[in-house]
């Protein structure tokens, strides 16, 4: 199985390596610039190594891009040595990238005095733009490093979720930058990082346009009918079991728009009101036959 695993890791990265690097390129350049542009100047500590830059920059007086750099090296090492270079090798790539961006736009923020009327207006498009930015970099499979690095740790030897290690990590730097900033920048911040990770997430998954669909019910052929008179749509049906080997009952399994899940729930429900259905975002299907109806 690890070999499977290691030749399927080598075929997904070969794929579009030119276009893949035009983009990490491009991400880098955009969260660099709105990271010297309007974060470090207004202290919007929002988690990451970029937040406790600002932090060490304010309380020690450390250049932050320094601190940033030295972090980022060392955690790389550590990721080298604990899991290795197959595992570290994109943030690498990726670091080396965005501390070339970093120090680009650098100068350039002495340049751009973009002014907002509304400070929290000017929060919103910031963080739309950056997640953008995130966004393209994270598709493409790389990263910056740095809180990355410790999350990519973490998560290795300890297999917990991704997304609660990164939340715990960028908590504890926001608390730490509510002490040294203050209750409304941190408010600011946080907006910034919802916003930010909402973009990133839709650059990176694209719309949920269907939903998927497991449905348990005692009364499957009248769902079956339903679907066929009423969708038109296709399903499939899975075999299953109550988990000791007996009192086997079919789930019906399907993808339908989002426009017509709730009328699917309603109905279903209308059946038999006991029905267990079990539902969940869809972004794509691929292969197969596809109904007209699946607008995907």
């Amino acid at each position: 199985m690890k070999i499977v695993d290691d030749n399927i890791l080598v075929h997904i990265t070969k794929k579009n390596r030119v276009n893949r690097f035009l983009f990490l390129v491009i991400g880098a350049f955009i969260v660099a610039l709105i990271y010297n542009c309007f974060i470090v100047p207004n202290d919007l500590v929002f988690g990451g190594i970029g937040g406790l830059a600002i932090i060490v920059n304010k309380v020690f007086n450390i250049n932050i891009n320094l601190f940033i750099n030295v972090v980022t090296v060392f955690l790389i090492i550590l990721s080298l040595i604990l899991m290795g270079i197959k595992h570290t090798s994109y943030s690498i790539v990726g670091f080396a990238v965005y501390t070339i961006m970093i120090n680009i736009t650098s100068p350039i923020s002495n340049l751009v005095n973009v002014k907002f009327d509304s400070f929290l207006f000017a929060v919103i498009i910031n963080s739309i733009i950056m997640g953008f930015g995130y966004g393209l970099i994270y598709r493409t499979g790389f990263n910056t490093g740095g809180s990355d690095s410790i999350v990519q740790i973490i998560q290795h030897f300890f297999h917990l979720p991704m997304g609660q290690v990164s939340n715990l990590i960028n908590g504890i730097i926001v608390v730490i930058g509510a002490v040294n900033f203050g209750l409304i920048k941190t408010i600011y911040a946080i907006i910034f990082l919802k916003i930010m990770n909402y973009i990133s997430d839709y650059i990176i998954l694209g719309v949920s346009t269907s939903k998927l669909c497991y449905i348990k019910t005692k009364h499957t052929k009248e769902v079956e009918q339903y679907l066929q008179d009423h969708l038109s749509t296709g399903y499939s049906l899975i075999e299953s079991t109550n988990g000791v080997g007996f009192l086997r009952k079919p789930i019906i399994f399907i993808v339908v728009p989002n426009d017509y899940f709730y009328h699917l729930k309603e109905e279903v429900l209308k059946i038999d009101e006991s029905a267990k259905f079990i539902s969940s975002d869809c972004y794509t299907v691929e292969n197969g036959h596809m109904n007209k109806i699946i607008k995907i």
